[in-house]
């Protein structure tokens, strides 16, 4: 059929300028492993525990499984809603859904900072495990000018992956995934075995809960998981898109949530050997080197050097997806909207996500604080951002399954459980005061969120009709059209979307 503006329809028709985001081009294991590359749990493995640790210490094993829970709620919410309507918005789409257009873009604008954050950490990271492979080789590399020449080079890489299309940028994240896990995994069985049968229990103490050091790491360990949601910004381009969406968050996160914890509690342990992380330290060869197997450090560096390239490629893709929907709702300059004539990809947005990610991580390589650390610091105000838009998911599932009349006690229960938990953690990020940078970590991120808030008002000023229709392109899967009309209600819910 043929719709007007304020209708759906499957599928539309490509914009008179810019060009289009191919439709169905994306199979249901490519949207799995769009998520996958994203989350990356080979970079998470090898970073996460390590930052956890220099927050929270012991504590660092309860600050894994206080994000992996908040994740998973999340997770069954964004299958809730994917199961009906899918978007290249993702959760600004989702979140607009039930709190308007209002919070459609600033769930937008959070994502884009947390993808940007994590873009940046992906490229700093790789100049981390490059750096450390090149030493290992007997190279001396701790030149600033190395370290900004390898910095380049992999920003370069991780723009032209994205830039050249979501296929090969899986294609390539599943091979650097599969070989990274595997030497990561030589690594933690080797932990497990210096150490022994000897059982670490302070690492399993309840006293952790109470600890603002364990909450403030929490943060850091849902922004592990982040990533995995981008699954839901392939939308428009995924096969099958409402069950493969669906479907993917949810695995992703069962999958990473395993991984993660078998991993953090082996190298807590490696990280109390005679060789200790510090703040411009890569955490993985410490406990390779404290379990005595320095040897796989070789492949360890290259590989996950390589594989962290490949997740700044995917969180890039994504924070790209995000940009070009909200340039297409015209809420951001037109040219974000643009899809390049050959490769059929966002390649304005890639670049400028790419670029400001370079920027980011090109300060944290030429100042005095340590690049680890650094990246640490990046990476908790990212994971705010992803903390604030999984709120407001949280908060709006419920209402838009109220209005159209699919809300199950289940999904309240969901939903309240992850709003109280995401808030809890906020609050004990707050109180009492974090020692150090981190108690500024906070509101730099409100900073960045305030410039979003003020572009949206600016637009619902001046351009109100603009503002209004923000997060609203998606489509709806045809068996949710479907109840709608027997329930009669589908002609209004037509009203607040449109095709995406």
């Amino acid at each position: 059929m043929t719709t007007d503006e304020s209708t759906l329809t499957t599928r539309p028709a490509a914009p008179a300028d810019g060009g289009e985001l191919p439709a169905g081009a994306v199979s249901g294991l490519g949207v799995f492993a769009q998520g996958l590359a994203a989350a990356a749990p080979s970079v998470a493995i090898a970073g996460v525990p390590g930052s956890l640790y220099l927050v929270a210490g012991k504590g660092a094993f309860w600050a894994a499984i206080v994000g992996g829970a908040l994740v998973y709620l999340i997770a069954a919410l964004i299958a809730f809603q994917a199961r009906r309507t899918v978007s290249s918005g993702s959760l600004g789409t989702y979140a607009g859904n039930g709190l308007g257009p209002v919070a459609a873009f600033v769930t937008g604008w959070a994502l884009i900072l947390g993808y940007i954050g994590f873009a940046a950490g992906g490229v700093l990271g790789a100049v981390l495990y490059f750096n450390a492979f090149l030493q290992e080789i007997g190279l001396h590399t701790d030149h600033l000018a190395i370290k900004i020449l390898l910095l380049v080079l992999a920003s370069a890489a991780a723009f032209y992956l994205p830039f050249r299309g979501v296929s090969l940028s899986v294609k390539w994240g599943l091979g650097f995934e599969v070989v990274s896990l595997v030497a990561i995994f030589v690594v933690l069985i080797a932990s497990y075995i210096h150490y022994g049968a000897h059982l670490d229990t302070e690492q399993f103490s309840l006293s952790h809960l109470s600890a603002s050091t364990t909450l403030i790491a929490a943060v850091t360990a849902v922004g592990s998981y982040a990533g995995f949601e981008s699954s839901a910004s392939l939308g428009h381009e995924a096969r099958d898109a409402h069950r493969s969406v669906s479907r993917a968050v949810l695995r992703l996160v069962i999958i990473l949530s395993a991984l993660y914890l078998f991993a953090t509690y082996p190298e807590v342990l490696g990280f109390q050997g005679p060789k200790l992380l510090d703040a411009d330290s890569t955490p993985l060869p410490v406990v390779a080197e404290n379990a005595g197997v320095h040897w796989v450090t070789y492949v360890v560096t290259l590989s996950l050097g390589t594989a962290m390239i490949v997740f700044s490629a995917a969180v890039i893709n994504s924070g790209a997806r995000s940009l070009f929907t909200l340039a297409r709702e015209k809420a951001l300059p037109g040219a974000l909207g643009r899809v390049h004539t050959s490769f059929r990809t966002p390649h304005v947005a890639i670049a400028f996500v790419s670029i400001v990610g370079f920027i980011i991580g090109l300060i944290g390589t030429v100042n005095s604080v340590g690049r680890f650390q650094w990246d640490v610091y990046v990476g908790i105000v990212s994971s705010y951002a992803y903390l604030f838009a999984y709120l407001l998911v949280a908060i709006a599932t419920p209402l838009w399954l109220r209005r159209i009349k699919a809300l199950t006690p289940k999904v309240v229960v969901v939903a309240v459980l992850a709003a109280f938990g995401i808030l809890y953690v906020i609050y004990k990020n707050l109180i009492p005061v974090p020692d150090g940078a981190y108690k500024f970590l906070p509101y730099v991120f409100i900073g960045l969120l305030l410039i979003g808030l003020l572009r949206f008002l600016q637009l619902r000023a001046t351009k109100p009709e603009i503002a209004a229709r923000i997060g609203s392109i998606q489509t709806l899967s045809e068996a949710e059209q479907e109840r709608l009309a027997e329930l009669g209600i589908l002609d209004a819910v037509h009203g607040t979307h449109r095709a995406s």
